[in-house]
C-alpha cells in the first residue's frame, strides 16, 4: 500500500508539474502576444498626447478646462512611457536570460510605482475635469469663483502630491535578489503572509476607496447631473449665443472622454473588488507572476485570471492613447490647431 501510494503521489506530482508548465508557457506566450499589441498602441498614444499637449499649450487655450486637458496630456504621456517597459518591452524577445531577469526585476521594483503615480494623477485630473464641467453647466454663476486658472494650478499640484503619497509605499512591495548571477524580485510588503496588515489595509481597502470608489462615484453623479441639465436645455439651444454653444460642445466632448474613461476602467475595478472580497485568486499582482510561474507554484486559476486582468489593463491603455482622437472629432478649434501644424 505504501509503495502504491508513493507511485500514485509521484504520478500526481508529475501531472501537476506538467499542467503547471503548460499554463506557464501559455501565460508567457500570451504576454508576448500582448507585448506586440501594447507597443504600437502606446507609441500612438504618446504621439497623440504630445500633439494634444501642443494644442492645449497655445496662449488662447489658457482657460481652466484648457489647462486641465494640458495637464491630463502630460500625465497620460508619463503613464504611457512607464507602461511601455511594464507591459511591452520586458516581454519582447530581444533579451538574454540575464538581461530579462534584470529588466523584469527593476521594472517591477521601480517603474511600476511610477506608473501607478501617473495613473492616479490621470484619474483625479479626470475627476477635476468632471467637477469643472458640472460647475460650468449646473452652477454657471459660480464659474468665476471656482473655475479659474490659479484654482486649477493649485488643484493639479495637490493631485500630484496626493498621487506620490498614495503610491509611495509601492516602492517597497518588492525586493530585488541576486541568485546565481541573475536578478530576481520577490514580494516584500505585498507578501500577505508576512505583512497581512499592508495587504488588507493598503492594497485592498485604501486602494478600493481612493483608486475606484471615490473618483468613480464623483464622476458618475456629476455626469448624470450634467446629462440631465444638457437634456433640459436642449430645446433652448437655438437661443444660445455662439460662446454658449461652444461651451456646450466642450461639455459633450468631455462627457465622451469621461464616459469612455469609466467604461475602460470599470472592468479593472470589478476585478479588483472581486479579488478583495473573494480573496487570494489574483494575488500574483501585476508583474510579480514572473517568478511565481518560473517556480511553477502558481495556482491554475491565477494564470487565467491574470490574463483577464491583462486585457482589462489594455483597456486602460486604450483610453489613455485615444483621447487625442476624441478631441479631434469633437473640437473644431483643436482640429484647426492640429491641421495648422502641417500647413
Amino acid at each position: 500500500m505504501d509503495s502504491l501510494f508513493i507511485i500514485l503521489s509521484d504520478r500526481s506530482a508529475r501531472i501537476r508539474q506538467f499542467f503547471n508548465f503548460r499554463i506557464m508557457m501559455e501565460s508567457m506566450d500570451f504576454h508576448k502576444i500582448m507585448a506586440f499589441i501594447y507597443l504600437p498602441t502606446i507609441l500612438i498614444g504618446v504621439l497623440g498626447n504630445i500633439l494634444s499637449l501642443y494644442a492645449y499649450s497655445r496662449p488662447n487655450r489658457k482657460s481652466m478646462v484648457g489647462f486641465l486637458l494640458y495637464s491630463l496630456s502630460i500625465s497620460d504621456i508619463f503613464l504611457l512611457v512607464f507602461a511601455l517597459p511594464l507591459f511591452s518591452i520586458m516581454y519582447l524577445p530581444i533579451w538574454s536570460d540575464e538581461q530579462k531577469s534584470f529588466v523584469v526585476a527593476y521594472t517591477a521594483k521601480y517603474v511600476y510605482p511610477l506608473c501607478m503615480m501617473a495613473k492616479t494623477c490621470s484619474l483625479y485630473i479626470m475627476v477635476l475635469i468632471t467637477i469643472e464641467r458640472w460647475i460650468a453647466v449646473c452652477r454657471p454663476l459660480a464659474v468665476q469663483i471656482w473655475c479659474r486658472y490659479t484654482t486649477s494650478s493649485y488643484s493639479i499640484a495637490a493631485i500630484i502630491i496626493f498621487a506620490v503619497v498614495l503610491n509611495f509605499a509601492r516602492f517597497f512591495e518588492f525586493e530585488i535578489e541576486y541568485i546565481d548571477g541573475l536578478v530576481y524580485f520577490k514580494r516584500e510588503l505585498l507578501d500577505s503572509d508576512k505583512h497581512w496588515w499592508y495587504f488588507m489595509f493598503y492594497f485592498i481597502i485604501i486602494s478600493i476607496i481612493f483608486d475606484y470608489t471615490v473618483p468613480f462615484v464623483i464622476m458618475f453623479v456629476a455626469n448624470m447631473l450634467i446629462i440631465s441639465e444638457l437634456r433640459r436645455t436642449k430645446k433652448e439651444r437655438s437661443l444660445m449665443t455662439i460662446q454658449q454653444q461652444k461651451e456646450q460642445n466642450t461639455t459633450v466632448m468631455l462627457l465622451v472622454v469621461t464616459i469612455f474613461f469609466g467604461f475602460c476602467h470599470f472592468f479593472s475595478m470589478a476585478l479588483k473588488i472581486a479579488e478583495s472580497f473573494a480573496g487570494g485568486f489574483l494575488t500574483i499582482h501585476v508583474r510579480s507572476n514572473c517568478i511565481e510561474m518560473l517556480s511553477q507554484s502558481a495556482p491554475f486559476q491565477n494564470i487565467y485570471l491574470e490574463m483577464l486582468g491583462e486585457i482589462f489593463n489594455y483597456l486602460i491603455i486604450i483610453h489613455t492613447a485615444s483621447t487625442f482622437f476624441i478631441y479631434y472629432i469633437f473640437s473644431e478649434k483643436f482640429r484647426q490647431i492640429i491641421k495648422g501644424i502641417w500647413t
